[in-house]
């Protein structure tokens, strides 16, 4: 194909997609507009919020396991997905690669072993878009398993399109997710209450970072002690909470979220051994 050809499927697509602006045809068109720089095979427009759940504004998905995993991601796992913690983390902008952001330890994390695999991808990218110091848009594209991962090459296409990306997102879902926002701190604040009624504050920051899939040396970096100290963290962690290993840990997490009844402001295990 020329240049000009290319130019212009690329001004005929950029236009049906600013001409479905305020419809819910926009999304379609956006996964249309990436995909032909950028192929990809899943799309998922999140719209997250420090205060909220994330929510869902649209799903392209061709592997029903991921399909039937994005239902129980909004349950609790979503507090241990890296582009989710990335963007608690504060200051957000274009395109990355999941490789660049996850822990040490991802790929052997109970998030991944639980939850992650089922969506059959072998590489993600999440596009953030700020809405506002609270919250943001994350396009999330996926390519499946047998595929190469995105180079650097089309991240930088992928930041050159920023300019029609934000302008069309913004434009579509600057107000969207007000009502899904209200009322659900709760889980941010029983992910970091998790625990806390019986460990020390020291285990209580090993548990989490072993719950996001970081590794012994991975935790001890992060918060300047050795990897034995860590691991002498971990046993007493894993004897006070009664459970033998990382999946018991991660299945113990869910579950006291499952059953959580307050605001969060409490240990969620309290209600959970009731």
């Amino acid at each position: 194909m020329t240049v000009i050809s290319d130019f212009s499927d690329w001004n005929e697509d950029i236009t049906a997609l600013f001409e479905a602006s305020g419809t819910r045809a926009v999304s379609e068109n956006l996964f249309k507009v990436i995909s032909s720089q950028v192929p990809i095979e899943s799309f998922i427009v999140f719209h997250y919020h420090k205060a909220g759940i994330p929510e869902i504004l649209y799903e392209r998905l061709s592997n029903p396991d991921h399909r039937r995993n994005l239902k129980s991601y909004l349950d609790g796992p979503y507090l241990l997905d890296p582009f989710y913690q990335y963007f608690t983390g504060g200051d957000i902008q274009g395109p990355l690669r999941l490789r660049d952001i996850a822990p040490d330890h991802f790929l052997k994390s109970e998030y991944y072993r639980s939850y992650y695999k089922f969506s059959g991808l072998r590489d993600e990218v999440n596009i953030y878009i700020p809405l506002s110091g609270q919250s943001a848009l994350a396009l999330a594209l996926g390519r499946k398993a047998g595929r190469r991962g995105f180079g650097r090459k089309e991240i930088a296409i992928l930041r050159a399109m920023m300019p029609v990306l934000n302008s069309v997102c913004r434009r579509q879902w600057q107000n969207s997710g007000v009502k899904a926002a209200q009322g659900n701190v709760r889980f941010i604040q029983a992910l970091d209450n998790f625990g806390t009624s019986c460990l020390s504050a020291r285990e209580s920051e090993v548990l989490h970072l072993l719950l996001m899939g970081h590794s012994a040396k991975s935790t001890a970096a992060r918060m300047g002690i050795s990897p034995g100290t860590v691991k002498v963290h971990r046993n007493n962690i894993y004897a006070k909470l009664d459970i033998g290993s990382q999946t018991e840990l991660f299945s113990l997490f869910i579950g006291a979220l499952a059953h959580m009844t307050g605001d969060g402001s409490e240990d969620p295990l309290i209600a959970y051994h009731q």
